[in-house]
Protein backbone atom coordinates (compact mmCIF):
# COMPACT_ATOMS: atom_id res chain seq x y z
CA UNK A 1 0.00 0.00 0.00
CA UNK A 2 2.86 2.06 0.75
CA UNK A 3 4.53 1.65 -2.46
CA UNK A 4 1.46 2.53 -4.02
CA UNK A 5 0.96 5.97 -2.38
CA UNK A 6 4.45 7.11 -3.19
CA UNK A 7 3.97 6.25 -6.56
CA UNK A 8 0.87 8.17 -6.84
CA UNK A 9 2.76 11.10 -5.04
CA UNK A 10 5.66 10.80 -7.50
CA UNK A 11 3.41 10.41 -11.08
CA UNK A 12 1.48 13.94 -9.43
CA UNK A 13 4.92 15.37 -8.98
CA UNK A 14 6.25 14.22 -12.40
CA UNK A 15 2.88 15.59 -14.37
CA UNK A 16 2.70 18.81 -12.26
CA UNK A 17 6.16 19.04 -13.12
CA UNK A 18 5.80 18.42 -16.81
CA UNK A 19 2.30 20.93 -16.92
CA UNK A 20 4.57 23.95 -15.39
CA UNK A 21 7.20 22.82 -17.71
CA UNK A 22 4.79 23.21 -21.23
CA UNK A 23 2.89 26.70 -19.48
CA UNK A 24 6.64 28.28 -19.25
CA UNK A 25 7.59 27.25 -22.45
CA UNK A 26 4.06 28.37 -24.50
CA UNK A 27 4.54 31.54 -22.25
CA UNK A 28 7.70 31.90 -23.21
CA UNK A 29 6.72 31.23 -27.16
CA UNK A 30 3.58 33.82 -27.00
CA UNK A 31 5.91 36.31 -25.33
CA UNK A 32 8.55 35.71 -28.17
CA UNK A 33 5.89 35.97 -30.80
CA UNK A 34 4.61 39.57 -29.79
CA UNK A 35 8.42 40.78 -29.54
CA UNK A 36 8.81 39.51 -33.19
CA UNK A 37 5.55 41.10 -33.64
CA UNK A 38 6.14 44.32 -32.70
CA UNK A 39 9.80 44.52 -34.20
CA UNK A 40 7.78 43.85 -37.68
CA UNK A 41 5.09 46.49 -36.96
CA UNK A 42 7.08 50.05 -36.00
CA UNK A 43 7.74 52.27 -38.12
CA UNK A 44 5.74 54.11 -40.84
CA UNK A 45 3.60 53.65 -44.02
CA UNK A 46 2.14 55.14 -47.02
CA UNK A 47 -1.22 53.29 -47.53
CA UNK A 48 -3.75 52.93 -50.16
CA UNK A 49 -7.78 52.51 -49.15
CA UNK A 50 -11.16 51.76 -50.17
CA UNK A 51 -14.27 51.60 -49.13
CA UNK A 52 -17.25 53.26 -48.46
CA UNK A 53 -15.50 56.38 -48.26
CA UNK A 54 -13.99 56.09 -51.95
CA UNK A 55 -10.20 55.75 -52.29
CA UNK A 56 -7.43 57.88 -50.30
CA UNK A 57 -4.16 57.79 -49.27
CA UNK A 58 -2.52 57.98 -45.65
CA UNK A 59 0.56 58.19 -44.01
CA UNK A 60 0.60 55.85 -40.53
CA UNK A 61 3.21 55.24 -37.96
CA UNK A 62 3.03 52.81 -35.49
CA UNK A 63 5.43 53.44 -32.41
CA UNK A 64 7.05 50.47 -30.33
CA UNK A 65 5.19 51.81 -27.49
CA UNK A 66 1.88 50.62 -29.07
CA UNK A 67 0.47 54.66 -30.11
CA UNK A 68 -0.86 54.98 -33.73
CA UNK A 69 -0.93 57.63 -35.49
CA UNK A 70 -1.86 58.75 -38.79
CA UNK A 71 -2.58 61.55 -41.61
CA UNK A 72 -5.26 60.59 -44.72
CA UNK A 73 -5.48 62.76 -48.16
CA UNK A 74 -9.14 63.12 -47.65
CA UNK A 75 -9.39 65.19 -44.11
CA UNK A 76 -10.37 68.07 -45.73
CA UNK A 77 -13.33 65.77 -46.68
CA UNK A 78 -15.66 64.82 -49.52
CA UNK A 79 -19.57 65.64 -49.33
CA UNK A 80 -19.99 63.47 -52.82
CA UNK A 81 -18.98 60.78 -49.89
CA UNK A 82 -20.38 62.03 -46.77
CA UNK A 83 -16.97 62.36 -45.45
CA UNK A 84 -16.61 65.62 -43.28
CA UNK A 85 -13.33 67.33 -42.45
CA UNK A 86 -11.44 65.57 -40.01
CA UNK A 87 -8.65 65.68 -37.35
CA UNK A 88 -5.50 63.29 -37.41
CA UNK A 89 -6.36 60.04 -36.72
CA UNK A 90 -4.49 58.65 -32.92
CA UNK A 91 -5.40 55.69 -30.69
CA UNK A 92 -2.98 52.65 -30.33
CA UNK A 93 -2.62 48.99 -30.85
CA UNK A 94 -0.94 45.49 -30.32
CA UNK A 95 0.15 42.12 -31.50
CA UNK A 96 -2.13 39.18 -31.51
CA UNK A 97 -0.21 36.98 -33.26
CA UNK A 98 3.48 37.14 -34.96
CA UNK A 99 2.45 39.48 -38.02
CA UNK A 100 -1.18 40.44 -36.80
CA UNK A 101 -2.43 43.52 -34.78
CA UNK A 102 -5.49 44.75 -33.80
CA UNK A 103 -5.88 48.59 -32.79
CA UNK A 104 -8.27 51.34 -31.62
CA UNK A 105 -8.17 54.91 -32.89
CA UNK A 106 -10.19 57.78 -32.62
CA UNK A 107 -10.51 61.44 -34.17
CA UNK A 108 -12.82 64.29 -34.63
CA UNK A 109 -15.46 65.14 -37.68
CA UNK A 110 -15.71 68.90 -37.59
CA UNK A 111 -19.06 70.17 -38.22
CA UNK A 112 -20.59 71.43 -41.40
CA UNK A 113 -23.44 73.62 -42.42
CA UNK A 114 -25.90 70.50 -42.44
CA UNK A 115 -23.75 68.00 -39.61
CA UNK A 116 -22.58 68.50 -36.44
CA UNK A 117 -19.08 67.43 -35.06
CA UNK A 118 -18.71 63.57 -33.75
CA UNK A 119 -16.19 61.60 -32.75
CA UNK A 120 -15.26 58.51 -34.93
CA UNK A 121 -13.97 55.47 -33.38
CA UNK A 122 -11.95 53.32 -35.92
CA UNK A 123 -10.98 49.26 -35.15
CA UNK A 124 -8.12 47.92 -37.13
CA UNK A 125 -7.40 44.56 -37.87
CA UNK A 126 -4.03 44.19 -39.90
CA UNK A 127 -1.37 41.17 -40.95
CA UNK A 128 2.18 42.39 -41.76
CA UNK A 129 4.49 40.51 -44.65
CA UNK A 130 8.12 41.19 -43.14
CA UNK A 131 9.74 40.54 -46.47
CA UNK A 132 7.82 42.92 -48.77
CA UNK A 133 7.35 45.26 -45.56
CA UNK A 134 3.49 45.32 -46.27
CA UNK A 135 0.52 46.01 -44.34
CA UNK A 136 -2.91 44.74 -45.26
CA UNK A 137 -5.97 45.29 -43.03
CA UNK A 138 -9.77 46.46 -42.18
CA UNK A 139 -10.90 49.45 -41.02
CA UNK A 140 -14.06 49.69 -39.27
CA UNK A 141 -15.68 53.00 -38.54
CA UNK A 142 -18.33 53.72 -36.18
CA UNK A 143 -19.55 57.86 -35.42
CA UNK A 144 -20.47 59.10 -32.25
CA UNK A 145 -21.79 62.27 -30.73
CA UNK A 146 -19.69 64.88 -28.69
CA UNK A 147 -20.99 63.89 -25.59
CA UNK A 148 -20.69 59.93 -26.18
CA UNK A 149 -17.85 57.87 -24.85
CA UNK A 150 -17.00 55.50 -27.58
CA UNK A 151 -15.82 53.09 -25.54
CA UNK A 152 -18.66 52.30 -23.53
CA UNK A 153 -21.48 53.33 -25.76
CA UNK A 154 -22.67 51.92 -28.93
CA UNK A 155 -23.31 53.45 -32.35
CA UNK A 156 -24.25 51.61 -35.99
CA UNK A 157 -21.09 51.42 -38.11
CA UNK A 158 -20.57 54.25 -40.30
CA UNK A 159 -18.33 52.39 -42.71
CA UNK A 160 -16.12 50.46 -43.97
CA UNK A 161 -12.44 49.77 -45.82
CA UNK A 162 -9.62 47.59 -46.60
CA UNK A 163 -6.02 48.75 -46.87
CA UNK A 164 -2.66 47.98 -47.96
CA UNK A 165 0.82 49.97 -46.79
CA UNK A 166 4.13 49.48 -47.86
CA UNK A 167 6.73 50.74 -44.76
CA UNK A 168 8.82 53.82 -45.26
CA UNK A 169 12.52 53.32 -45.48
CA UNK A 170 15.64 55.16 -45.45
CA UNK A 171 16.91 56.63 -48.16
CA UNK A 172 14.30 54.77 -49.89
Amino acid sequence: MKTCNAFAKLTICVLSALIIAIFVNVHKVDAESITDCQNLVIGTYLTSSSGDFGSFSSITTFTRDGNFFANASNQSGDPSLSVQPYSEVQGSWKCTSNREITGTVLSFSYPTATLPGTINKCDIRATFDPKNGIEQGTITIKSFGLNANPFSDDAPVRGTFTLTGQRVKPGQ
